[in-house]
């Protein structure tokens, strides 16, 4: 697959068409639905109509063509969060994110599929049925942005949008063997994107290299390139506790690759540097709550209206109440204050996105590095990314290998508030050392 710069570059040359680009992504798209229902909305007519009104120069992804998850905005189209209770809910117009994208040029094709209000890690709750992994077809994406990680992941798209709350970016991304980038809280505007836990939630891209969810994130966020920088003299950090003890050994030695790999392109490694632990319900306090808050009305829709598990959640978050919520706060400023601790003598953090490859569908329950058991659907997947939502960190989930069944494995490289810059410096050297081989799975089979 060509990458959104590559093809951007084409279109200005004039060696394809914007209708071209669109035209192959939603033959793609068709091709690869029956295997991965990626996408909850397949809009190829006003895709290729749109296409077909860009000349040959504008924005940085002029005629690139995109998808965007379910919970944002796009006018005339229904915005659902794959949420039966939201059918019929049409926008009246973009949301920011989407609006900027248009703006540098980038074509929507569609809406991808998600875990339900985006309230789990699995995307296999969804109103329009589960999403699949492009690599195993019994396994699941990851979420909640999980059609976009397969969307990106199978070359329908070079990017497409998502949302991370506690690691519906990251996990994703890692599980299907992409790049995902989840910005600093508050880089990118959250208007016309349907909430989960506004005190958390972010937006950011799922795309196919370092380089296109760089320039996905400049768009984004409204900003400027920043010239390249090397990784040479970059301080990486490698974090204990949580980060080491839930991880079983493959993700932990497709760590140590990528440890060795930003050291011998010239970082500076700080082994052991923290020692974080956390209550994983820290984070459920603050997002049930604000999730209830958000969409306690569905809670008055008959049972067909939301999947038992969601229903839970939103029950949960009823019963705890604001009180609840204000504990989770301050439980969050403890996790905050860890990492700054960490960030003051490194400039990025190294660990693993979650502590296995993708699970099959079939699995209730995943038994950690350090011998726990946790239940799926109460957060065991995204135990090492929600710390870094409480914290309101950017973080990026970078490709870093195979393991022994062929599926992907992925690292998070965690950093300072606005400081996205140095995180892809460092996971553009992973990219580039070749320590993940590239693969493209087949649609059949």
């Amino acid at each position: 697959m060509r990458t959104a710069v590559e093809m951007a570059r084409a279109v200005a040359e004039r060696r394809v068409t914007p209708a071209e680009l669109v035209e192959e992504a939603v033959r793609r798209a068709e091709e690869w639905q029956p295997a991965t229902n990626a996408f909850s909305q397949l809009h190829g007519d006003e895709a290729l109509d749109r296409a077909r009104s860009l000349g040959s120069s504008g924005g940085p992804l002029l005629g690139v063509p995109v998808a965007v998850k379910d919970l944002f905005d796009v006018g005339g189209w229904e915005t659902t969060g794959c949420c039966a209770g939201y059918r019929g809910r049409i926008a009246g117009r973009d949301s920011e994110a989407v609006r900027r994208l248009r703006a540098a040029g980038a074509v929507v094709i569609g809406k991808t599929n998600q875990h339900e209000l985006a309230a789990g890690a699995t995307n296999q709750v969804s109103a329009c049925g589960p999403t699949w992994n492009p690599w195993d077809r019994s396994r699941i994406t990851g979420g909640s942005s999980g059609g976009s990680g397969a969307a990106v992941a199978t070359g329908v798209v070079p990017i497409a949008l998502g949302t991370d709350t506690g690691g519906s970016i990251r996990i994703p991304a890692s599980l299907c063997g992409t790049v995902g980038l989840k910005a600093s809280f508050g880089a990118v505007p959250l208007e016309g994107v349907m909430p989960l836990s506004p005190s958390m939630d972010t937006v950011g891209p799922l795309a196919g290299s370092v380089e296109d969810a760089a320039v996905a994130l400049t768009v984004l966020g409204g900003g400027r390139p920043e010239e390249p920088a090397s990784v040479a003299g970059l301080r990486v950090g490698v974090p204990g506790g949580v980060f080491e003890e839930a991880a079983i050994p493959e993700m932990l030695a497709a760590r140590e690759r990528a440890r060795d790999t930003l050291a011998g392109a010239g970082a500076s490694i700080v082994d052991r540097i923290g020692d974080l632990r956390y209550d994983p319900e820290t984070w459920a306090r603050i997002a049930w709550t604000e999730l209830f808050a958000a969409h306690k009305d569905l809670l008055d829709e008959g049972s067909e209206a939301l999947h038992r598990w969601t229903r839970a959640f939103l029950e949960q978050g009823r019963g705890w109440g604001e009180p609840v919520r204000q504990r989770g706060q301050g439980e969050a400023l403890a996790v905050r204050r860890a990492f700054d601790e960490m960030l003051q003598r490194a400039d990025v953090l190294l660990a693993p996105v979650t502590p296995t490859p993708a699970l099959s569908a079939e699995v209730r329950e995943v038994t950690l590095g350090d011998g726990r058991v946790l239940d799926i659907r109460r957060g065991a997947i995204s135990l090492l990314t929600r710390p870094v939502n409480l914290a309101g960190l950017p973080a990026v989930s970078v490709p870093a290998g195979w393991s022994d069944e062929g599926l992907p494995l992925g690292v998070q490289l965690i950093g300072r508030p606005g400081d996205e810059r140095s995180l892809l410096v460092a996971a553009g050297a992973i990219e580039l050392s070749g320590m993940h081989e590239p693969r493209v799975p087949e649609p059949a089979g």
